[in-house]
């Protein structure tokens, strides 16, 4: 989910709390698509939930949601060959019980003629 804004119609990033174009705080949740290409990313050293005192990297990226706005996450798997290649977001399951998005490389599928 997103926000729009009730007054201008703006799209905007999940975290922001007014309008980036016109300043209201008049904002509505609106389904996304769930897909995007990849803006800027960088590989961190988190903890393991399986390695005790074991560190492990991660990747941090910058998403630019297919609608526009753009969106702070993890990369799950390999980070795409070609930087317009596009991204679906997935859910994955946090010990707490949340549930959080993170982008994986979307499979192409080709036909079989």
């Amino acid at each position: 989910m997103i926000l729009r804004c009730e007054a201008c119609a703006t799209l905007l990033a999940p975290e922001d709390t007014v309008c980036t174009s016109c300043g209201r705080d008049e904002l509505e949740r609106v389904r996304a698509a769930g897909t995007g290409t990849v803006v800027s990313w960088t590989v961190v050293d988190c903890s393991s939930a399986d390695l005790r005192l074991a560190l492990v990297p991660c990747t941090l990226a910058i998403v630019e949601l297919d609608e526009g706005p753009w969106i702070y996450t993890w990369i799950e798997g390999e980070l795409p060959v070609h930087p317009d290649r596009s991204m679906r977001v997935e859910f994955l399951q946090a010990e707490s019980g949340e549930r959080f998005p993170v982008f994986a490389v979307q499979q192409v599928c080709q036909e079989v003629s």
